[in-house]
């Protein structure tokens, strides 16, 4: 498609063969008519909630311009959606975007309370590491008494076999926890990141007229998407479908209103609300709520 790469291997013939023939070739060949086909940001998102097709779109002329209507391409069977012009479609599926906004703050402590657990996390994995190492050395010592043993003739050789057996199963197992843990590591932590940038581009997107960032973000994080009677429908797959059960837009488990630092905004009492239940964004009490 135009681009050049830089190979790694041997070449098969002269680069000046190369170019000689490909120009020979261009003189030769006869131009191709293509079609030119129409590119529309959200086809491929959604389908028809009636029928279950495929959404297309077309261009039409009206109120002195032309705008772009996503409609059911009717495939199957006998559909009655009408149209939907595409601010309309853009504008449904910035609420949707929405849904999942948090306030700054919240983001903010989030993600220090995940380079926390990250720093325990690592504390823990190399006092884990370092149990897993002597134990294997434990073992092999083990297993170097045990021939030392049975060469000089003080362990028959029944106990022998039974007992190096034993060892080697042990060791067998320490060896795979170890390359298990050195596999594994901290791999969760890079998915939990992802998901909080996720969630800060929310907010950027709500607003954004970039239809194909749109389009990106809606298809990877949400599933099931139709849309019908003009209203877009879907569910959002893990872990976003749990900001819809935190009370994404500013609300707490308790139906208060957040502030704009991300606090309880319950002043009935001229302070701000103490209950760990507003916001529940953790599982556990700060020292300073």
């Amino acid at each position: 498609k135009g681009e050049t790469y830089e190979g790694s291997y041997q070449p098969i013939i002269e680069k000046t063969l190369f170019k000689k023939v490909q120009s020979i070739l261009k003189q030769n060949s006869r131009p191709r008519k293509s079609r030119h086909k129409h590119v529309f940001p959200f086809t491929d998102l959604l389908k028809c909630g009636e029928c279950g097709c495929s959404i297309t779109a077309q261009y039409a002329k009206g109120n002195g311009g032309t705008y772009i209507y996503y409609r059911c391409s009717k495939k199957k069977q006998r559909c009655y959606q009408g149209y939907v012009r595409e601010d309309i479609m853009l504008a449904e599926l910035r609420k949707k975007i929405q849904s999942l906004i948090l306030p700054k703050l919240w983001l903010k402590e989030m993600d220090k309370q995940v380079s926390r657990w990250q720093s325990e996390g690592e504390k823990n994995l190399v006092a884990f590491g370092s149990q897993i190492e002597t134990k294997i050395e434990e073992t092999e010592t083990k297993l170097d008494k045990l021939v030392n043993g049975f060469l000089d003739g003080l362990i028959d050789k029944e106990s022998y076999l039974k007992k190096k057996d034993e060892l080697i199963q042990l060791k067998m197992e320490l060896s795979q926890k170890r390359s298990d843990f050195s596999r594994k590591g901290m791999l969760w932590v890079e998915p939990l990141r992802g998901w909080l940038e996720a969630l800060a581009k929310a907010e950027k997107l709500a607003s954004s007229n970039d239809l194909y960032a749109v389009k990106s973000f809606l298809g990877k994080i949400g599933t099931n998407r139709i849309v019908k009677d003009k209203k877009v429908l879907l569910d959002f797959v893990e872990p976003f479908n749990l900001i819809l059960d935190y009370g994404a837009q500013g609300k707490g488990s308790e139906g208060c209103s957040v502030g704009a630092r991300g606090e309880c905004g319950d002043k009935k009492r001229g302070q701000v609300a103490k209950s760990t239940k507003c916001p529940p964004v953790w599982a556990r009490r700060d020292s300073n709520p």
